[in-house]
């Protein structure tokens, strides 16, 4: 049983599925993803486990459920160092999903809920090239 907040195990397993994200084999690094988030549930690299599970679920156009992996980063730990990244990232894919008005939504929570971060700066700018 693996400690909640990083054991050998887990954290070999998380960096052996990021491993295979930064190689672009972005199917196998779904799986890899959502294996860690299914094996460790409580651990303190679940949450970036989602963000990287989102992006390359992006990268293969699985749009929908990249944003319900975005929203549970972001319903889980709302001030993760990735949350402003996650909420651009379910931005970007409604924009791939043709829904103008979710993503014009999400931006403008975005330069809200996170002003100071980079992800609002390129929010700024993606939502003045949507109007």
């Amino acid at each position: 049983m693996a400690a909640a907040s990083g054991g050998a195990d887990e954290k070999k397993d998380y960096d052996a599925a990021l491993e295979v994200f930064r190689a672009g084999n972005f199917k196998a690094a779904q799986k890899s993803f959502a294996n860690f988030v299914k094996t460790y549930p409580r651990s303190g690299l679940a949450p970036s486990a989602l963000f990287w599970l989102g992006n390359a679920q992006y990268a293969t156009r699985n749009y929908k459920e990249a944003i319900s992996n975005f929203r549970s980063l972001l319903t889980a730990v709302p001030k993760h160092e990735r949350a402003p990244e996650a909420m651009l990232a379910i931005a970007n894919c409604q924009i791939e999903l043709k829904d103008q008005r979710a993503a014009r939504t999400t931006l403008q929570s975005l330069l809200k809920t996170y002003p100071r971060s980079e992800a609002a700066q390129a929010g700024k700018e993606r939502l003045a090239s949507l109007k």
